[in-house]
């Protein structure tokens, strides 16, 4: 049942966001607040305007609903797929047994008389083996003995340290119980004592296995080594290398044997695939950094553009000032002022002002064109012409000449927030270098005490 809500709840939001795209999103629609706010970051972004900013919201929009109904849609199916699943029967009271050799499994089990309902788990144990099971297993287990317990140890005939008595098998079906004919030097639980040894000594190991009905002894040769026989037969050939070095360091090269007392010698030579695999992981981790760093790249664009037309407010308006003093119109020195950045400055004004020679109304597309570079000082700049502009140059002249005064102490406000960062930037390497000043000082006085 729960399945079935969540589809239902994927299915209405698929009818939500289909009647959202045909409002928001049809042609035939005037727009509303989900375009205007698309369409507005990447207009920022680009300075799109016109057809090419309908085509590229058009396309980003595509772009992020196909993403999200394949979604939708993949969450769909796997609800589907958990519906298609059977459904769990009802108990028939055959509770399955765990195999020979498996722990036990606890069901739940409620009695019920007349008047009390009581729950309790029963444990049911594991199948008990035949007696062709066990003969298998032990065979199995008794074949692999000797390597388990060997633990640190080269082999059998070479023990110098403690051995490993496992409880089990390695298949866990069998329990293992083990006992020595010699417990001074290999006890029952698999520890070497050599300290009173003074020739090698055979021990004999007894596992017996047991299913819990049948048993079957397995006996395991072992030679202790005193501890004179400690050196290995590779620890004797590294010694025997080392020798040969310290022998040959009168010469210029140092012959390495092909072989020293049967043991293969040769060179291990660092390869340029070690060198990339060694690399690799960190070039995983540069990729998935970079990948994470290409979500900020839009809103570092944005910061850009914020910073470099808030840096050419005051020469733009300090331009576009003398240039309808100098008696030019506006529409001709809103261009000519704008040259002071290019990049976004410049196609937005020279738009606004192609729109107003098409027909459009002065004041509507003044105002427009501060809301779209959406700097507060463009704001209020552009909303002071769209008012002003209609009822004479005098008057935005004298506007103009005001809002030079504001921009120019705007401007000496932020280069003096800008000069307090730098300073609290130098700070930390102003005192790494007083503390080198310092310790050259002093460092001949301390040396010479």
């Amino acid at each position: 049942m729960k399945t079935v809500a969540i589809l239902l709840v994927l299915l209405l939001i698929a009818a939500v966001v289909a009647v959202m795209v045909r409002k928001h999103f049809s042609s035939d629609k005037g727009g509303s607040w989900v375009v205007p706010g698309i369409a507005g970051r990447l207009q920022k972004l680009e300075v799109l305007y016109g057809r090419s900013l309908e085509d590229a919201t058009s396309q980003y929009v595509e772009r992020r609903f196909r993403q999200f109904m394949v979604g939708l849609g993949l969450l769909f199916l796997l609800g589907v797929g958990v519906l298609l699943l059977p459904e769990e029967e009802k108990s028939s009271g055959q509770i399955s047994r765990p195999a020979a050799g498996e722990d036990a499994a606890g069901i739940r089990v409620r009695l019920t008389d007349g008047e009390s309902a009581t729950e309790f788990v029963l444990n049911v144990g594991s199948r008990h083996m035949t007696e062709e099971e066990f003969g298998i297993a032990a065979d199995t287990a008794a074949a692999g003995l000797e390597a388990e317990i060997l633990g640190g140890n080269q082999s059998l005939d070479h023990i110098t340290e403690d051995l490993v008595f496992p409880d089990k098998d390695s298949r866990g079906l069998l329990e293992i119980s083990w006992d020595t004919d010699t417990l001074t030097v290999i006890s029952r639980n698999g520890t070497v004592r050599r300290d009173e040894l003074e020739e090698p000594c055979e021990v004999t190991i007894k596992a017996e296995l047991t299913d819990g009905i049948r048993t079957r002894q397995v006996d395991i040769s072992a030679t202790v080594l005193p501890k004179k026989y400690t050196e290995t037969k590779v620890e004797r050939v590294q010694r025997e290398l080392s020798e040969l070095e310290e022998e040959s360091r009168d010469t210029d090269n140092f012959l390495l044997p092909d072989a020293v007392d049967g043991v293969t010698v040769e060179e291990q030579r660092t390869t340029s695939i070690g060198m990339v695999c060694k690399v690799y992981p960190v070039l995983v981790l540069v990729a998935g950094v970079l990948f994470f760093l290409q979500g900020s790249r839009e809103k570092e664009k944005l910061k850009q553009r914020e910073e470099r037309l808030q840096s050419v407010f005051y020469r733009f308006v300090k331009r576009l000032t003398l240039l309808v003093s100098a008696g030019e119109s506006l529409r001709e020195s809103l261009v000519t002022a704008a040259a002071v950045e290019e990049r976004f400055l410049t196609p937005e004004v020279q738009y606004a002002v192609n729109r107003i020679q098409t027909g459009s109304t002065e004041s509507g597309t003044y105002a427009e064109l501060g809301r779209n570079i959406g700097l507060r000082p463009y704001i209020r700049l552009f909303s002071t012409i769209s008012t002003v502009a209609p009822r004479g140059s005098s008057q935005l002249l004298n506007l103009l000449e005001q809002e030079v005064k504001d921009a120019e102490a705007e401007t000496k406000e932020a280069a003096r927030r800008k000069g307090e960062q730098a300073s609290q930037k130098l700070l930390l390497p102003m005192i790494l270098l007083l503390a080198v000043v310092v310790g050259v000082v002093l460092y001949p006085a301390v040396a010479g005490m």
